[in-house]
Formats: C-alpha cells, structure tokens, sequence
C-alpha cells in the first residue's frame, strides 16, 4: 500500500514539473552575501627555559668490595629486624634476608655509586598558541532582476546571469 502511494505521487510530480512553466529573468544586480566566521590562527613563540641535565661529573668510585664496620652494623641490624618478622622457620629465613639486605644496602651507601652529576641549562622552546580572528566569508548571492516592474530576487550559492522560475 505504501509502495502504491509513493508511487503515486512520485508521478504526480513528475507530471507537474512537466506542465509547470519556467521564465527566465535577466540578473540586474547579483550581491554576495557574507557571514561572519572565527577562524584559528596559530603563532609560534621562543621562551628561554631551565632545565637540569645530567652529565659527568668525573667522580670516580672505588669499589674495593671490602666489608667495613658499616656493613657489620647494617647486617646486624638486618637480623634484628628479620627477627621481628615470621616465626618459626619463617624467622629464620627472615633473619638471614635481613642480614644480607641490611649488609648490601650499608655497603652501597659507603661506596657512594651515586655519581650523576646535575647542571641548570637554559634551553629555547618553541610554543604554539591560537588566536581566534573574525574573518567575513561569502556564503551565497543575491540575485535580482526584474519582470516588467517587479523586482524579483533569488538566493544562490553562486552569481547567476539569470534566474528561472516555475509556475
């Protein structure tokens, strides 16, 4: 049924677009007409930035490997606190893993293995930003002519030589 009537009037129009008439009228004057739009604009601009950089500051570090009373004391405090921890054979496993991560960390310290060096160095950056700026763009014409004594005008998105009208 609905294919009956889209059928219908599908003809329908057709056969009236057939019939109607068209008159030409001459353009007179054809204005464009402009709409006001913000358009993104970017610039660039160079800031001075500090920044620390990491280099070599030529210390060396001589790692004997030797065991110092440092590493006596953090390896007795490792199994003191081991000891606080667990119990049963689990304590005992906690004490020798206290032992030697308190031994490895007292030594570490001693050693000093921290040899990075840092500097304050200025940098250029470059950065982008946006302005907005408004910016009148042509979006369609006005065209207008005349038949007899009556001004005629159409919208259209280009200029037109002449516009044509159905009746």
């Amino acid at each position: 049924m609905k294919k009956i009537l889209i059928l219908l009037l599908t003809i329908s129009l057709s056969i009236s677009s057939l019939l109607a008439e068209s008159i030409s009228v001459k353009v007179t004057d054809s204005r464009p007409i402009y709409k006001t739009i913000s358009k993104r604009v970017p610039y660039t601009y160079y800031e001075d930035v500090e920044r620390s950089v990491p280099y070599d500051c030529g210390r060396t570090t001589v790692n004997r490997n030797d065991i110092g009373l440092d590493t006596i004391v953090g390896t007795v405090l490792g199994v003191v606190v081991g000891n606080q921890i667990g119990g049963g054979n689990g304590r005992i496993a906690a004490k020798i893993g206290g032992g030697i991560g308190g031994g490895y960390i007292a030594n570490q310290i001693r050693t000093g293995n921290s040899q990075t060096c840092y500097r304050t160095e200025t940098v250029r950056q470059k950065f982008t930003s946006y302005e907005y700026e408004k910016v009148e763009k042509i979006v369609a014409y006005k065209n207008c002519g005349y038949i007899g004594n009556r001004l005629i005008c159409k919208k259209t998105k280009r200029r037109q030589r002449y516009i044509y009208l159905n009746y």
